[in-house]
């Protein structure tokens, strides 16, 4: 029992090691982004799927609006990542029952998805803060979730929208759910 609880405090720290790591790379620019041609819509369609098991075992619905073959110029990898993130706290902060939305939706430059959830949602004195690192709202959010976070997610998924160019937001009203918002300019935008 005690190795069990070693391995998984090893392995916890190792998760805000590599998070730390990364953090540390885009920030000094030495991140080797791939950026390519993406298939936006492919890549979200992905992420759901993956996430999917998680939700249905919590007795979750997950809905999607996304609109099919959008592509821009990204990393692959780090979007994967940005939108992961978002869908696992959809799903960690949202009761059972409860419903997690992803949207993408084009504009005339730019591609915005939305993942958005009808979760216990987030304090307007605490919007605010939720892009900083290691920043948790630890009063409601940690006791609603039984797989704690280090307060790294929202702060990596903000700098890599800004990576790509972009912009993460939230609106989120306390006992109703958030909506987090990535807004990425399109292939070939100027």
């Amino acid at each position: 029992r005690l190795a069990e609880q070693a391995l998984v405090e090893a392995v916890r720290l190792q998760s805000i090691f590599d998070a730390l790591l990364r953090i540390a790379r885009i920030e000094s620019g030495r991140h080797d982004a791939g950026f390519r041609s993406v298939d936006l819509s492919t890549l979200l369609a992905d992420a759901v799927e993956f996430h999917l098991p998680d939700a249905e075992a919590r007795g979750q619905k997950v809905e999607n609006h996304i609109t099919a073959g959008l592509t821009l110029d990204a990393d692959p990898n780090l979007l994967f990542q940005a939108v992961s993130n978002l869908l696992d706290n959809a799903i960690k902060y949202t009761p059972r029952a409860g419903r997690v939305t992803i949207t993408l939706a084009r504009g005339e430059e730019v591609v915005t998805f939305t993942v958005e959830d009808t979760g216990i949602g987030i304090a307007a004195a605490d919007l605010p803060y939720v892009f900083e690192r290691f920043w948790r709202a630890d009063r409601v959010r940690s006791r609603a979730s039984e797989r704690g976070g280090f307060g790294l997610g929202l702060a990596i998924c903000q700098w890599i929208a800004q990576a790509h160019g972009g912009q993460l937001s939230v609106q989120s009203r306390l006992g109703r759910g958030s909506t987090f918002t990535v807004t990425l300019p399109l292939a070939g935008a100027p």
